[in-house]
């Protein structure tokens, strides 16, 4: 009788014969809806709502992006699960796509990031039926990508759905809560701050007990490796909650009336400022640190720039 993983792992043999007897022809198509996925997309969409559109919703964004990243780390590295390749050495991933998929299978990242980015904006704009399935339909097309180019199961995509789903929910809550109580703002960040600093102890215990048994010659995942890989996930959780409540208590921008043209050329620089900071600071920040805390300073400065710094120049601009 199968169990359920047996059950995922037929089916994403049955997706690599799909591939197969297609000659490969929808594998660029899956690879781009990854894509939606990454964070240069969906930072670029944050960035133009939260600078230009809504505030309001950029923050439920960022918020349900801070918290999903926390939680993402927390379960990558509490479940350990392999990828499915390694679970089953039949799985053929398509290869281009393995350098973005290392570490931990379990729950997916991009599906995650997918759910709290335009899960979000399906959340706050929900009576546009348009925007509604439009958003809807990109979630399930990255959920669904990372099955066909066969680097999660089901259950990895699935579950980060629901925890995703549960997560803008509890962001929007929490926003109100910052917005109606005197200090709640203060008392979630502190509260953040220590979640923050109690995950990275976890971390560092975590991985000091798989190194004790990791073994190069059959563990497909070094411990060590992974932690270093989440150092970037966790600077960028830090430097949204940091530039938020940065934000809220001592600039408090708010966005222009109507469309401009100034208005639209000022988010159009600041996305291309940001597209330059995220391809080319961390290769000057390498040059005085590892590539892993390169890596999460850079996290940290494209948080900052989008919750804080930008903001900022925009309120004196618009102030002209």
């Amino acid at each position: 009788m199968l169990n359920t993983m047996d059950i995922q792992i037929q089916y994403l043999l049955w997706l690599q014969h799909l591939r197969e007897v297609t000659h490969g022809i929808f594998d660029n198509f899956f690879l781009g809806v990854t894509w939606f996925g990454e964070l240069m997309i969906p930072i670029a969409i944050i960035s133009i709502i939260y600078w230009g559109i809504n505030k309001r919703a950029g923050q439920i964004i960022l918020f349900a992006y801070g918290i999903t990243l926390y939680v993402n780390v927390f379960l990558k590295m509490t479940a350990c699960i392999k990828r499915p390749w390694l679970l089953e050495p039949s799985i053929k991933p398509i290869e281009s796509a393995l350098p973005a998929a290392d570490g931990y299978s379990f729950p997916s990242g991009h599906t995650a990031g997918a759910v709290a980015v335009w899960g979000s904006i399906a959340f706050n704009w929900w009576k546009n039926r348009l925007i509604r399935y439009s958003m809807i339909a990109i979630i399930l097309l990255v959920a669904f990508s990372r099955n066909y180019i066969g680097v999660h199961t089901p259950q990895d995509v699935i579950v980060s759905i629901i925890a995703g789903i549960f997560i803008i929910l509890g962001a929007n809550a929490l926003l109100k809560i910052t917005d109606k109580k005197a200090n709640a703002d203060i008392v979630f960040y502190a509260a953040a701050m220590i979640l923050t600093f109690l995950l990275c102890a976890y971390l560092q215990i975590r991985c000091s007990c798989q190194m004790q048994s990791y073994n190069p010659l059959i563990d497909n995942v070094n411990p060590l490796a992974m932690k270093h890989s989440v150092y970037s996930k966790i600077a960028f959780l830090v430097g949204i909650f940091t530039g938020w409540i940065i934000e809220k208590r001592f600039v408090n921008y708010k966005i222009p009336e109507g469309y401009s043209r100034k208005k639209a050329a000022a988010i159009i620089a600041g996305i291309a400022i940001l597209y330059l900071i995220m391809k080319h600071l961390c290769t000057l920040l390498m040059l005085f640190s590892p590539a892993h805390i390169a890596y999460a300073w850079l996290a940290l400065i494209c948080a900052l720039y989008v919750t804080l710094l930008y903001p900022f120049f925009l309120k004196y601009l618009f102030k002209g």
